[in-house]
């Protein structure tokens, strides 16, 4: 099928290069001619695993295309709606890039047309685009189909998860766009019971029930940890525990420094506003995602209690940046949030990440005392400790002789990655979160 995906950030591009590799004939829109550009060289504006591949190998197969123009992308009749919404600064989704794009739309499409939208949108928006189409279009005899189909895809693995996702989402309002949307996925060979079939509001609150549960469980498990510090429990053990009962499950039970991201607490609080606009009693979200941003405060003072006196002295190591392992995204990252509140009361941090570069790190300019790395090694033996801030694989078994060259050779620990027996065997202090 012929498919035009509009925006092409994370959600657009991983789709469009996935539905090419699945055999569609793909266009990517993007307003950014920089980014088309890179595109069009099979560069990716940001690193995801195996991404680069797919968009070189289905641009030599004339699968995959990249364009800047409406009137190109407009030559198909299937669009996937991608672009970013943003929070509004005031709990809300931002919807200005995607009023544009139905703006555009509604100058550039000349026939029947399906609108798949796959940017998170505030519940009731599909069926108010719905109206806004039908009412357009209505003199001109064209009927525009608006669906829902909601993304489920993680950054570091996000090409894995479109090729092989727990679920498709359909919110559709017709038995055509039901059976079109089918077609499209039907390369991926799933069974029938992988699709879900519901109304646009269903699915809206599908994405939003998803996210704002997963982020929920972390903060319930880091709220437990803070129970386990006082009682002396190990917070490995208690997860252990916890996750061999079928009920729970043993996914998202890792008590750390919180969830970062441009998702979870975007859609947190996309669900609370709506709450309040339709005042709906919240309590379990909203204390969710107060836990979240307490997180980094509770370990910042783990570090100022636990480093020892004369703070404004001493230097540490900051092992990852990004907000998550497997990307180069620092969105909503606590690592950032981390440096910004530890950077005024030390005297020098060094930072490494395997794929965060110092070029995307602007919003760290005012910190004076801060110096990037270029091996994660570099500089041990002129920093007190070390502060581990995302779990890359790469930080997961050190060498225990070069931890041995920190001044005060002590780990902060804020993944509970490390083997905190093996550390204290070779003389290290390590603390960690709920252990």
């Amino acid at each position: 099928m012929k498919i035009t995906i509009i925006g092409s950030g994370y959600v657009g591009l991983v789709s469009g290069a996935c539905f090419a590799e699945l055999g569609h004939d793909v266009i990517c829109l993007d307003i950014n001619p920089k980014v088309i550009a890179q595109l069009k060289i099979a560069k990716a504006p940001f690193f995801e695993p195996d991404l680069n591949r797919l968009i070189e190998k289905n641009i030599l197969k004339k699968r995959l295309k990249f364009t800047t123009s409406y009137f190109t992308g407009c030559k198909n009749n299937i669009f996937f709606i991608c672009v970013d919404t943003p929070d509004d600064g005031a709990g809300s989704p931002d919807l200005k890039n995607l009023n544009s794009v139905l703006a555009t739309l509604k100058d550039k499409i000349k026939k029947d047309a399906v609108l798949v939208l796959k940017s998170t949108l505030p519940i009731g928006t599909n069926k108010s685009i719905a109206e806004s189409m039908d009412k357009h279009f209505l003199s001109k005899n064209i009927n525009i189909d608006v669906c829902s189909n909601p993304e489920f895809l993680k950054e570091g693995s996000a090409v894995n998860d479109f090729m092989h996702p727990d679920r498709i989402i359909l919110g559709t309002p017709n038995k055509f766009s039901k059976l079109l949307l089918t077609e499209i996925y039907k390369p991926l060979k799933l069974p029938s019971n992988s699709f879900f079939y519901m109304s646009v509001e269903s699915a809206e609150l599908t994405k939003y029930a998803s996210n704002t549960f997963l982020a929920t469980k972390i903060s319930f498990m880091n709220e437990v940890a803070q129970i386990a510090e006082k009682t002396g429990a190990n917070i490995h053990e208690v997860r252990a525990g916890m996750g061999a009962d079928k009920r729970i499950g043993s996914h998202f039970l890792y008590a750390g420094l919180g969830f970062g991201g441009s998702c979870f607490q975007k859609d947190m609080k996309a669900l609370i506003s709506f709450e309040k606009k339709s005042k709906i009693k919240n309590s379990i979200i909203a204390e969710a995602l107060k836990i979240n941003q307490n997180q980094v405060k509770l370990f910042l003072n783990k570090i100022k209690s636990n480093a020892g006196p004369n703070l404004k002295n001493k230097s540490f190591i900051i092992w990852g940046l990004s907000f998550k392992p497997n990307t180069d995204d620092i969105r909503d990252s606590i690592a950032i949030e981390l440096i910004k509140l530890l950077s005024p009361n030390v005297k020098q941090l060094y930072l490494f990440d395997p794929k965060v570069t110092s070029d995307s790190l602007s919003c760290l300019n005012q910190y004076k005392n801060i110096q990037f790395l270029n091996t994660k090694y570099e500089n041990f033996s002129s920093a007190h400790g070390l502060i581990i801030c995302t779990e890359w694989d790469d930080f997961v078994s050190p060498k225990i002789q070069e931890l041995q060259k920190l001044k005060d050779r002590i780990i902060f620990d804020g993944r509970n990655i490390l083997d905190s027996e093996i550390l204290k065997e070779n003389n290290l202090s390590y603390i960690g979160i709920g252990i």
